[in-house]
């Protein structure tokens, strides 16, 4: 008896559920993406449609199905109108939302343009400035959707990306960088020190040997790649990258230091000396020229 008693029940539920649900199935049915009211929410479409026919409709028939068989095809049937008309409703919010986006960038303004940039340029490295690196990466993409060939921005982004540490990204980045301007000598320095803190010496060497050419008034740049030159056992090389940082600066102590250590080790007595004299007139009080003496003194 109370099995009788709950199938009416269920029955009757299902009456009411077709009642509502099968005048709406026809208007559903012909949605016309072009002419949706534009004050409806994509929010509530999706909660009003999606939520009524798929949860609770879903879940009724789940228990219908189970007790009453012999409406299984029916409600098959049903549940397959209820997907299509879902994946409809998915692709109309798609549709409103991206045209939504493409309207408002139409409406802006040029000048409104420069100004939003100029705003997420500045914000992006506000929170560079303060680490949060997420957020600035986030700002700087935002701007890139309104101008995708800024050389600014893309910069912005790939120091962003070197910060995270998301080496992969940021060298991609760069490269693109150098597609827009390939002598940007900066972009190559900071190729270079991503391809040294990855160990991959002879790559960084190429990216800093680039860079030196182009900023070739910057001693530290010759410096430093006279001395990655020696790590991989090229001293010739490195013997000309130090000659032009001590050219640049001829008094740096550091610089003459190296100088005399690569024309040591190149055998090139005359440099060497020249080195020696150069270090002795700027710091008399070097602990390492006895040292340098001997060594120069047993060159041929």
């Amino acid at each position: 008896m109370q099995n009788i008693i709950f199938s009416v029940i269920i029955l009757i539920c299902l009456a009411v559920l077709l009642y509502l649900i099968l005048p709406k199935v026809p208007i559903l049915a012909n949605l016309d993406i072009n002419n949706l009211p534009e004050e409806l929410e994509q929010k509530k479409k999706k909660e009003i449609i999606i939520g009524r026919l798929e949860s609770k409709g879903k879940e009724l028939g789940r228990r219908i199905v189970a007790r009453l068989g012999f409406i299984r095809d029916f409600w098959l049937f049903l549940q397959g109108k209820y997907r299509i008309l879902v994946r409809r409703i998915e692709k109309l919010w798609r549709y409103e939302e991206s045209s939504r986006q493409k309207v408002e960038q139409k409406e802006m303004t040029d000048k409104e343009k420069e100004v939003k940039i100029k705003e997420l340029i500045k914000e992006g490295r506000n929170f560079f400035a303060v680490q949060n690196y997420d957020k600035a990466e986030e700002l700087f993409i935002s701007a890139l959707r309104l101008d995708p060939k800024s050389s600014e921005i893309y910069r912005g982004l790939a120091d962003t990306y070197l910060a995270k540490g998301s080496y992969n990204e940021a060298v991609e980045t760069y490269e693109f960088l150098l597609t827009l301007n390939k002598d940007d000598d900066n972009v190559l320095m900071k190729l270079g020190e991503i391809k040294e803190m990855q160990n991959k010496l002879d790559e960084a060497i190429n990216y800093y040997q680039q860079a030196a050419l182009l900023g070739d008034t910057l001693a530290p740049r010759f410096f430093h790649l006279a001395e990655l030159l020696l790590k991989v056992k090229q001293p010739e090389t490195a013997k000309e990258a130090i000659r032009s940082a001590c050219d640049l600066e001829p008094k740096n102590p550091k610089y003459l230091d190296l100088l005399i250590e690569t024309a040591i080790i190149c055998g090139d007595k005359l440099l060497a000396e020249k080195g020696w004299e150069d270090l002795r007139m700027v710091n008399p009080d070097n602990s390492k020229l006895s040292d340098f003496r001997e060594k120069i003194d047993k060159l041929v």
